[in-house]
């Protein structure tokens, strides 16, 4: 992911911490604030499938009971550790990438016009039955190249169905950024 490459022959822990600046950035987009400089933990990346939400405005919502639940495919280590969304989950929540994403328009497939988006989560509001979630688009994707990289981003299912084709919230203990670049999308991020 650059220059800088250390090899490391053992380590007990490691920083997948990487900083990102968006240069050029004229800080607003539709008359809001946007992050211009952050950090990403590439350790892992929260998936959002929201049924035919199109992304344009500065958040959208999830029911609570399709959000970080086991039945929506989080594991028990990543529901114990993110789930409850206390204060420091979502610190940690708001560093990792995120593929924004509606669902598929067939079973295992979508249109070859279907975008989603790479970006990030800026803040997550909890209110009675759903997630308000504050979100920036960094850079679309063609939804169906996500479907035929599936097994590499740990999006379960089959070529037939997939977790592209419901409306959930999970995180996934995968290095999106390693992924989508192996995967030919070089220009989506670069540290």
């Amino acid at each position: 992911m650059g220059d800088k490459n250390l090899q490391v022959a053992h380590a007990d822990n490691l920083n997948n911490i990487i900083n990102i600046t968006i240069i050029n950035n004229k800080n607003t987009e539709n008359s809001r604030i946007v992050k211009s400089d952050f950090s990403l933990n590439i350790e892992y990346y929260s998936l959002f499938v929201i049924d035919d939400e199109i992304f344009n405005d500065e958040y959208f919502f999830i029911e609570k009971e399709r959000s970080l639940t086991i039945s929506e495919g989080v594991s028990p280590d990543i529901f114990n550790r993110f789930a409850g969304l206390n204060e420091n989950a979502i610190l940690q929540i708001k560093t990792f990438p995120s593929l924004f994403v509606s669902e598929n328009h067939q079973y295992g497939r979508t249109d070859s016009d279907h975008q989603a988006y790479f970006g990030i989560v800026n803040d997550i509001k909890i209110q009675e039955n759903s997630l308000k979630i504050y979100f920036q688009k960094l850079s679309s994707i063609p939804q169906q190249r996500l479907n035929e990289i599936a097994p590499n981003l740990a999006i379960k299912g089959s070529s037939f169905l997939n977790e592209l084709n419901r409306t959930h919230w999970t995180i996934k203990k995968i290095n999106l950024v390693k992924e989508l670049c192996d995967a030919g999308f070089k220009g989506i991020i670069s540290a």
